[in-house]
């Protein structure tokens, strides 16, 4: 088991301290000296002590738009007359190793003078583990109502073996208070204090992981807004602090890991965000745009955004795709407990940024009579959808039991043909609403002068229907169930159970040999008392 923690400088005497669950109480009883004893070891039977590895947070930063918190009047000082300034932070890890599976073991970590409390950590469990549970989440994007749904979860459904988290961390990746200390007090981290420092964590690539150029004079946020193609520019795009953060085991952004029998198939799907806005006059382009480039920027190849491109490809023949067909179809994959894909962007969804579709931007030039370039133009072809063109046959054909998503702020969920269950549950906190006939709410769509008619208004671009939740569903106007989570002040989250009991646990009409359920809670910011409540389970998988 790796155990990762940051600290504000290089912090070269760090260590992690491992011990027998029984010595958890006396662990917590040493002062950072005698922590830091080289005899420590010898007075504590069966004590690991391991010399953490640092490595830097290479692009870390605050600028004008940051939230500090109190103590970092240095940095304050030096944002009064600097746009962006760069702040000091690395992550130590150290690796504890002759862990029996099934074994709770105790530990704290150590840097300079501070000390961590005593945790609790355990080897990757075994393929027959009786008991697992994953927390799905994602979006969390300094979400006012995270931590307290963060804490709901703990207490309802925790402890939990492991977090599969579906990307969209923090709002601007390169600012390092929001993953650790901003002021209004739901950084990421501090958000899942009750979670992550006794569960792994197996996350994917969101839109907001990814930081465009870093220009002087220009905020995170507008760094963040300017990624740029690698084919452009070589530093137009950068995911160094996330990389660094969750170093991927197989050194690429997606990766495939067997967590206690379940084959966990993290893949790369998420594009640069860019706003929806489309002029149909390209004089009148004053910002560029999923849609269109800004009439200002078409003679500068480094001022133009190129559209919603995809960070890593995903289509038939790239090396992502590849690597995919052959997982899907290896004896790890195919032998294991329960399959199952995480992924930012799913294939089926009813929120907002299921449109324009996952596909590359086709540039379209626009001229005058003299050939003169007037404007810049993307369509987004149905056709070229690449997630339900070439990624979901794949998934059909393998039988994937459970695909998790994010990206809109919403639950909801769909089953296909096939018996592939989506589900998208991120934080609905700060929701961009469900664009479903039962919402009424329609997706904007660009001018004609675009491929308005590939444009999805409503529903889900690949025609699945979205599923009512089993027990608890939000009612509409007229009193009809609805078939998303999608609320201010709501937040939600699921829990994946695998044990021998599952279809109990999903009620009524569940098989007797299903091998997981996934319950998905629901918690109200504005009832804090009142816990968070299973709306929604089904069962996934056999036994």
């Amino acid at each position: 088991m790796e155990v990762a923690w940051v600290t504000d400088g290089e912090a070269r005497d760090s260590r992690l301290i491992v011990v027998p669950i029984g010595l958890g109480e006396r662990l917590a009883e040493l002062s950072v000296e005698e922590l830091k004893d080289p005899a420590l070891a010898s007075s504590l039977p069966g004590a690991q002590v391991m010399r953490s590895a640092g490595v830097q947070l290479p692009a870390m930063a605050e600028d004008r738009e940051s939230f500090l918190p109190a103590g970092l009047e240095d940095l304050r000082k030096a944002l009064e007359t600097e746009t962006t300034v760069a702040r000091e932070v690395w992550r130590q890890s150290a690796r504890a190793s002759g862990l029996e599976p099934g074994v709770d073991y105790a530990y704290r970590v150590v840097s300079g003078a501070a000390a961590s409390r005593v945790e609790r950590l355990s080897a990757a469990p075994s393929a027959d583990a009786p008991l697992l549970r994953l927390l799905l989440t994602s979006d969390h994007q300094l979400g006012a109502p995270v931590p307290a749904a963060m804490r709901h979860a703990s207490e309802a459904a925790g402890p939990f073996d492991a977090v599969l988290y579906a990307g969209d961390f923090v709002n601007v990746a390169d600012r390092a208070s929001e993953w650790f200390d901003d002021a209004r007090g739901s950084a990421f981290f501090p958000s899942m204090r009750d979670i992550l420092p006794s569960a792994p964590i197996f996350s994917v690539v969101g839109n907001h992981e990814v930081q465009g150029r870093r220009e002087p004079g220009r905020t995170l946020s507008e760094s963040f807004e300017g990624a740029l193609p690698v084919r452009v520019s070589e530093d137009g795009l950068s995911l160094s602090n996330y990389e660094t953060l969750f170093p991927s085991p197989s050194g690429s952004r997606f990766y495939a890991i067997t967590f206690g029998g379940v084959r966990i198939v993290a893949l790369s799907a998420t594009r640069v965000w860019r706003s929806d806005r489309a002029d149909e006059d390209p004089a009148a382009r004053l910002v560029s745009s999923r849609y269109q480039e800004a009439e200002h920027a078409l003679g500068d190849p480094l001022a133009q955004r190129y559209g919603s491109h995809i960070v890593d490809d995903l289509q038939a023949g790239s090396p992502q795709f590849e690597w995919l067909r052959r997982e899907l179809a290896s004896p790890a994959f195919m032998d294991a407990r329960l399959r199952v894909v995480v992924m930012h962007e799913s294939p089926h969804s009813i929120g907002v940024n299921a449109m324009p579709h996952f596909a590359h931007p086709v540039r379209l030039e626009e001229r005058d009579g003299l050939g003169e370039l007037t404007g810049v133009r993307y369509d987004y072809p149905s056709a070229e959808s690449i997630l339900l063109r070439d990624v979901a046959p794949l998934f059909e054909a393998a039988r994937v039991d459970l695909v998790i998503g994010g990206h809109s702020h919403l639950w909801s969920r769909f089953a296909s043909a096939a018996g592939v269950q989506y589900l998208e549950t991120s934080h609905a906190g700060s929701t961009h609403g469900a664009f479903d006939r039962s919402s009424g709410r329609r997706r904007t769509r660009p001018p004609s002068r675009w491929n308005a008619h590939d444009a999805v208004a409503q529903g889900d671009a690949g025609g699945l229907d979205p599923i009512v939740p089993t027990r608890a569903p939000r009612l509409g106007a007229a009193g009809e169930p609805l078939p998303y989570v999608a609320e201010p002040g709501l937040s939600v989250f699921s829990v994946l159970t695998v044990s021998a009991d599952a279809g109990a646990r999903a009620g009524a009409g569940a098989k007797a040999d299903s091998a997981a359920v996934v319950e998905s809670y629901l918690y109200d910011a504005r009832t804090p008392a009142v816990p968070a409540q299973v709306f929604d389970a089904f069962v996934v998988g056999e036994a």
